[in-house]
């Protein structure tokens, strides 16, 4: 049956505004320090302007925006000056986001976004429909991708509401203490890139740090130097990072919520944008437990799921399914939410021959560094510090560096700064990339990569120089599927006939 098509809230317009004044907040900011001071004012009026005709385009986007449900297909048609229509397959939807910003939520409305399995930017966002039909679509939606649409066409409407229904029906439930809110907002290593954020601003504040400003800071400071001064700068932009770093776990997992259907997970959280996330199992790819450098002495992480159709245009995003949790507690976590992916034991590392290599490895760019800060920085001297630091980096890869290989699962656990352990299906791995330099041969060790469908360019789970035997090991039980047919077999006795010869 045909429906019409039809349009947003007009609130979708102010939407359009604010998001755009979102997306280029740190410009703005800086534009704003700039043009004031050099414009005498007029600067203003050019950005008052600018805001103006992003809310009449925004107007003029709202009215030519309409979509419907019409069979198999969800359809879009938009745009002002070039106009477009999408056509989303129900069959390769993915994942269904519903959204409740602060603005929808002042005038009862929600955002829904709409998620497929291609690749590129096969998203649709409907930024202001009412809850009850954001509900209704994705229902629908969900319901025709299951295949629960087969029934109605042979006149069994009934079962197929009551399979709807038990396709809703919450098995389990998995909630964020406000405990464990607070400790994880504390332990959250984000600082680290707000920090670079206001430090790269901090460089557009000539006005304000200057000559004179900093003779003043010496006149009311008696004792003051440059490096206390340097110091001082780097506390203070060090705790407006870990405040504002703090504050945005506490709002982003506010109330966070996950709960699990026969069919999928359904991932609520958020303080003043409450955002409804559904991943079905079937498209999930990958598992990750991620520790990080503060939460791993304490035994905590955060888990993450990996999609093939989430969030396409950002390489590597992930769908945080847990934002933290003690690691004593993933394995039964697993076992209720994602029964299939058990952890197999660890059972190929690398060689205690590679332990040097490992160490030495975090330090190459440092040996070039170093020399060049002592050189150009009164206090240069100090970065010698960071070698030690560098090879006990180094000596925690190589001691962390593990597989494990089970009948379907494969397990990685590597480091670059936070320890990951990754769980992926067997059938979820797309390739296997085994990489050897001159020096890894003599020594007969390679490095090993498994790639898995997630974002735009694959999730690469790599670790460094395992044994030839061990990486033979590894791509010989990908292969070893009934399934498989005899040329990919034939491949593989080459490839290790290859490397034996090497």
């Amino acid at each position: 049956m045909m429906s019409e098509f039809k349009r947003q809230h007009p609130v979708a317009a102010i939407s359009k505004v604010l998001t755009t004044i979102k997306q280029n907040f740190v410009t703005i900011v800086i534009l704003l320090f700039i043009g004031t001071s050099n414009t005498e004012g007029y600067f203003l009026y050019f950005l008052f302007g600018g805001i103006a005709i992003t809310l009449i385009s925004g107007v003029f986007s709202w009215w030519m925006f309409k979509y419907r449900v019409d069979g198999d297909e969800l359809q879009i048609k938009k745009g002002v000056l070039v106009k477009s229509n999408m056509y989303m397959s129900k069959d390769r939807i993915q994942v269904i986001d519903i959204t409740e910003g602060v603005l929808q939520r002042m005038f009862g409305l929600v955002q829904l976004e709409v998620k497929t399995a291609g690749g590129g930017t096969d998203t649709a966002t409907i930024s202001a429909i009412s809850r009850d039909e954001a509900e209704a679509m994705r229902t629908e939606l969900r319901n025709k991708r299951n295949g629960n649409s087969s029934s109605e066409k042979d006149g069994e409407i009934a079962d197929t509401e009551a399979d709807a229904q038990v396709e809703d029906e919450i098995i389990s439930t998995w909630k964020l203490s406000t405990k464990d809110l607070v400790f994880a907002a504390f332990t959250s290593g984000n600082f680290g890139l707000i920090a670079s954020i206001l430090g790269a601003a901090s460089g557009q504040m000539d006005e304000f740090i200057n000559e004179e400003t900093i003779e003043y800071v010496y006149e009311v400071l008696p004792g003051y130097n440059d490096f206390t001064l340097i110091v001082g700068i780097v506390l203070v932009i060090f705790i407006i990072s870990w405040v504002l770093s703090f504050l945005g776990v506490i709002f982003r997992y506010s109330d966070f919520r996950l709960e699990r259907t026969s069919e999928e997970l359904i991932i609520t959280s958020g303080l003043l944008e409450r955002k409804h996330i559904t991943v079905p199992f079937d498209r999930i790819q990958a598992v990750r437990f991620i520790e990080g450098l503060i939460r791993q002495p304490f035994g905590y992480g955060m888990i993450n799921v990996e999609s093939a159709g989430y969030d396409q245009t950002q390489k590597g995003r992930s769908i945080v399914l847990v934002p933290f949790i003690s690691a004593s507690n993933v394995s039964a976590f697993l076992n209720e939410f994602l029964e299939e992916y058990n952890e197999p034991e660890y059972s190929i590392k690398p060689p205690k021959r590679t332990l040097f290599r490992y160490m030495r490895r975090p330090n190459y760019i440092l040996i070039l560094l170093v020399p060049i800060i002592w050189y150009f920085i009164e206090y240069g001297w100090l970065s010698l510090l960071l070698i030690p630091l560098a090879t006990y980096l180094g000596w925690l890869q190589y001691r962390d560096a593990a597989v494990g290989l089970g009948e379907r699962i494969l397990r990685m656990r590597y480091r670059v700064l936070s320890r990951t352990t990754a769980l992926v299906k067997k059938k979820r791995v797309q390739n296997i990339e085994s990489s050897q330099n001159p020096f890894q041969r003599w020594k007969n060790i390679q490095n090993l990569k498994a790639v898995a469908a997630s974002g735009a360019g694959g999730l690469g789970l790599e670790i460094n120089d395992l044994d030839n035997e061990d990486s033979f090991k590894i791509l010989r039980w990908l292969v070893s599927n009934p399934d498989t047919n005899t040329e990919a077999n034939s491949k593989t006795e080459t490839w290790s006939s290859n490397q034996n010869r090497e």
